[in-house]
Parts: structure tokens; C-alpha cells; sequence
């Protein structure tokens, strides 16, 4: 019997299934028609850039289905992925600091729909409801405390530490329970690990293959059959 490893639960903005509760859960009836009319749903197909960096900042983003992922360009084009968002999650941040581009790049990983809402709006809104505001910065903390989670793994870990702690990390958002083994379906290329990871797509490859031949895992195609999770949180966090 299939079981999924994180609770869903409902947006409460425009009904649709996350896997986290959104800026919008728990405000009033009134509070919550005051943003559906300023927002509008906009979908993006694989691959499609919903902005580039240095677009012009012009709204905030909150990811409906599907996964986008966050990209920044070194000066010699080399990308790096900074994070995969996901159902319920935000995007253009920098609407918050009322920055005047965009600081980096989204690209839909798959078919997606985002809602969307205006810069202007968005700020009109909190004006007129102040309380909105308590929540904003809930989420901005979160994001922050993300960021320098991130950034302290990145800079402490190992290459095999950090693919663990990917690993584990994905299974338990998106894992699926069947018969004492998780089962992990990536839209993730090899490529996009490694960079995610920040490290190259062949230490990816051979640190994948190790947690193979150990037994920790196994691969069919696009899914990986985890088949230790406790084996992979041991190594992330030694």
C-alpha cells in the first residue's frame, strides 16, 4: 500500500492541493477575497522561463502545481541552481523589498500553474490590511532560515554528505511508502543535481552508483528505490 510521506493539505486561497500551508492559510473570508481578485493563474510548460534575471520585478508568484526552479548565472554563464519550489511555496521575493529586477531566474521544471499577483496590488492590499502583514514575515523567516540552512550545508558538507542529505530531503517531501522502501520519482536530470548540489555531474553520477553498490538505494529509469532512509539521514548528518 502506497502512502505518501507528507501530509497535504488545501490552499486556502485558491483550493488547490500543497504539500504545505501557504501565506494565505488562515485569514478570514473577507481578508481572502480581497486577494482573489487580485490574483490571476498563469501556466508555463516545461522548460518555459516564467522570468530572467534582471526582468523587471513587477509581481509575486505562488507555485499552484508542478516545480519551478530558481537558477543565478556566474559572469563565465555557469548556472547554479538555488532551490526547487514547490506547491505552496513563493516566488520573487523581491517584490518584498520592492527590488526593481529580478535577481534570478525561473524556469517551470515541469507543466505548471502559478498564481500571480500584481506589485502595485500586493502593496494596495497590505495597506488596507495591516494583519496580512504578521504572516509575511513568518514566511520571509522561514525563507531566511532556508537560506542559511542552505548555505551552512553547502560550505560544511562533503559531496557524499550533501547527496544524502538531497536524498533524504526529497524522499521525505515527496516520497511515496510501499512495502518499508520509498519510492522517489525525480524530474531531476543528473545535471540539475549536480548543480543543485553545487558539484560536478560526475561526482553526482559515481556518488549515486557508491549509495547503489552499499545498498542504500536502487535506480529504475527516472525513480529511485530508497531502500535505508535512515542510512541516508545518518550520512547527511555525519
Amino acid at each position: 500500500m502506497a502512502e505518501d510521506l507528507k501530509r497535504e493539505v488545501v490552499c486556502a486561497l485558491c483550493q488547490c492541493h500543497i504539500r504545505e500551508n501557504t501565506l494565505f492559510a488562515g485569514l478570514s473570508e473577507a481578508q481572502l477575497e480581497v486577494f482573489k481578485k487580485a490574483v490571476t493563474v498563469a501556466s508555463y510548460r516545461k522548460k518555459e522561463v516564467i522570468f530572467m534575471e534582471g526582468d523587471e520585478c513587477s509581481g509575486l508568484y505562488i507555485i499552484r502545481t508542478g516545480r519551478v526552479k530558481v537558477v543565478r548565472s556566474s559572469s563565465s554563464g555557469k548556472e547554479q541552481i538555488i532551490k526547487i519550489l514547490n506547491p505552496g511555496d513563493l516566488l520573487g521575493f523581491e517584490v518584498f523589498y520592492d527590488g526593481e529586477t529580478y535577481t534570478n531566474t525561473a524556469v517551470a521544471m515541469e507543466d505548471c500553474e502559478l498564481c500571480r499577483i500584481n506589485k502595485g496590488e500586493f502593496f494596495d492590499i497590505l495597506e488596507k490590511e495591516p494583519a496580512i502583514s504578521k504572516k509575511l514575515i513568518v514566511a520571509l523567516g522561514k525563507e531566511l532560515n532556508y537560506a542559511y540552512e542552505w548555505i551552512g550545508n553547502l560550505g560544511l558538507m562533503s559531496a557524499r554528505q550533501k547527496m544524502a542529505h538531497l536524498l533524504y530531503t526529497l524522499a521525505k517531501e515527496y516520497g511515496v511508502k510501499v512495502d518499508g522502501e520509498v519510492r522517489l520519482h525525480l524530474t531531476l536530470s543528473r545535471l540539475e543535481i549536480a548543480e543543485l548540489l553545487g558539484i560536478t555531474q560526475e561526482t553526482s553520477i559515481r556518488l549515486l552508483k557508491s549509495f547503489k553498490e552499499e545498498g542504500i538505494l536502487d535506480i529504475r529509469r527516472k525513480e529511485i528505490i530508497i531502500k535505508s532512509l535512515s542510512r541516508l539521514e545518518e550520512i547527511g548528518n555525519n
